[in-house]
């Protein structure tokens, strides 16, 4: 008894508490905003939140300074919900800054994850009910470790370091381009996801929740790179290496649903080329989340997931659609790499109804070649096409042309040149396919094994003078499914007649919106 008076006690001790409440349902504006006031001499901001559970997932939380800083934002989803910002990472939950905290005028809002709410909650209508005191309390999901923010949603160079050397070998590095935690709709902590992650033998991994951003990491051997999953209604799309929150995140949410949201993924698309961060198409022919920005101008892209989560139900034939439609934009000369992305939102033993696989982290992954892993060289390789994408397997490819190393993404110089293909397959248990495919032509090559449990693939061919040629190695089971991919190499130079996603996936045989 005596503890919970002094409990009591201590609760009565704050010098600001305010309650505020926020609609949710289909009808309600996609952006609330209301205002507190933070007095002086405030070290700690703590926010309780109660919401009916099927709200879960419904809207995502922001705070803004009054510096005009975004100083926290984080979906109300899984786990506890007592989110806090303080002085340092221990006692501030992930997707906040830690720091001062500056009295005066708090901008305090939410954000309609509208997927979710059209999807899931009907006709249904609800309020979130936030408690907001100076109390320092134990906060959910604290970031734990480095802190990247810097002045609001800005990574800073000073605590993010883009040369940090992960490890200094050159070689091919095992990541993952398209996750999920807490910090949105993923059922993981931070902490987890990262064990998961390294008990997969990944090297680097990249936080991408939807329309938020971390801003710090909990201590790891992993290369983490900050990202982004930019989610809309017409489609979703990853940007990888982001310094900043991309500045129209905000007017996307309060806009999903209507016209101007074109406009505002051209400018998303416009400021992550300006920046340098890396433009990627996520799942572009999955179900309900396919591309349908049919104006996307495909030359400002960097990279296409062809395989995503391939335990969802829709996963095998929506993969197989991206790998046939980024066929076409080869043939149309224009470079964008495969890239692939588990997505995983669940925890490690969870599974897809009628999947034989829990979606994992790291199926598939990507490799990359990197002299030495660091984020800037991951950045620099992936802008290159260094890239191969499996599953269960790692496939090392070994291209000389003219008896000089090549890579794939790698661009060929020589105007008539012999070019030696071979690649090692390792992992597999069962002898696969494999097939060399030459601007869009399948070619089936042998398949060598060797005493070590390694398949092998070799060809050897002669490439003339010719404008525009690209040659990739695409590896299957006997029934035809997934294992590998690996980019092309290419030649030449070619003018395309097709530019935007709607031209190109309109000239893709089989490729429908049915």
């Amino acid at each position: 008894m005596k503890h919970r008076k002094q409990h009591r006690k201590h609760w009565m001790h704050y010098k600001m508490r305010d309650q505020i409440r926020f609609k949710i349902g289909k009808e309600e504006k996609n952006i609330q905003e209301k205002w507190i006031e933070i007095p002086e001499g405030t070290e700690h901001i703590q926010m309780m939140i109660e919401m009916p559970e099927e709200f879960r997932y419904m809207a995502f939380l922001f705070l803004e300074d009054p510096k005009k800083e975004i100083r926290f934002q984080k979906l109300l989803g899984y786990g506890q919900q007592n989110p806090g910002i303080g002085k340092s990472t221990k006692d501030t939950t992930i997707g906040g800054v830690p720091g001062e905290i500056y009295p005066g005028t708090w901008k305090i809002g939410i954000g309609i994850f509208t997927e979710y709410v059209a999807q899931k909650l009907g006709e249904q209508t609800g309020e979130i009910v936030l408690t907001v005191s100076d109390r320092k309390d134990v906060v959910s999901d604290p970031i734990g470790g480095e802190c990247w923010g810097e002045n609001g949603l800005h990574v800073s160079e000073k605590s993010y370091r883009w040369e940090n050397v992960f490890c200094p070998e050159s070689g091919w590095y095992k990541g993952d381009f398209h996750t999920h935690t807490r910090l949105s709709d993923g059922k993981e902590t931070i902490g987890h996801a990262s064990e998961r992650a390294e008990e997969s033998g990944l090297d680097f991994y990249v936080p991408t929740e939807h329309n938020l951003m971390h801003t710090g990491w909990c201590k790891t051997s992993l290369c983490v790179l900050p990202g982004i999953e930019v989610t809309t209604d017409k489609g979703h799309m990853n940007l990888f290496g982001i310094t900043e929150m991309p500045e129209k995140i905000l007017e996307i949410v309060k806009h999903n649903g209507e016209e101007v949201i074109d406009t505002y993924m051209d400018q998303t698309i416009a400021q992550a080329k300006q920046k340098g961060w890396i433009r990627s198409i996520n799942h572009p022919f999955l179900t309900i989340w396919k591309w349908q920005f049919e104006n996307t101008d495909l030359r400002d892209i960097n990279c296409m997931e062809i395989i995503n989560d391939p335990t969802y139900p829709d996963g095998p034939g929506s993969n197989d659609m991206a790998i046939r439609f980024l066929d076409q934009v080869w043939n149309e000369g224009i470079r964008v790499f495969g890239v692939g992305g588990s997505d995983s939102h669940n925890l490690e033993d969870e599974f897809y109804e009628g999947a034989s696989l829990p979606s994992a982290v790291g199926d598939p992954a990507t490799w990359v070649f990197c002299d030495g892993l660091s984020p800037k060289n991951l950045m620099n390789a992936v802008r290159q096409g260094h890239l191969c994408v499996t599953r269960f397997c790692k496939i090392e490819p070994k291209i000389k042309v003219d008896g000089q190393n090549c890579l794939p993404g790698d661009e060929i110089t020589a105007k008539k040149c012999e070019i030696t293909y071979r690649a090692e397959i390792l992992g597999l248990t069962e002898e696969p396919e494999a097939f060399l495919v030459m601007n869009g032509n399948y070619v089936e090559l042998p398949v060598s094994s060797s005493e070590n449990g390694k398949y092998q693939v070799e060809t050897h061919l002669i490439l003339e003078n010719t404008s525009w040629q690209w040659i990739r190695l695409e590896v299957r089971t006997k029934k035809k499914e997934f294992l590998g991919y690996v980019n092309p190499v290419f030649r030449g130079k070619k003018e395309p007649e097709r530019t935007t996603f709607g031209e190109i996936k309109g000239e893709t045989e089989g490729l429908t919106d049915d």
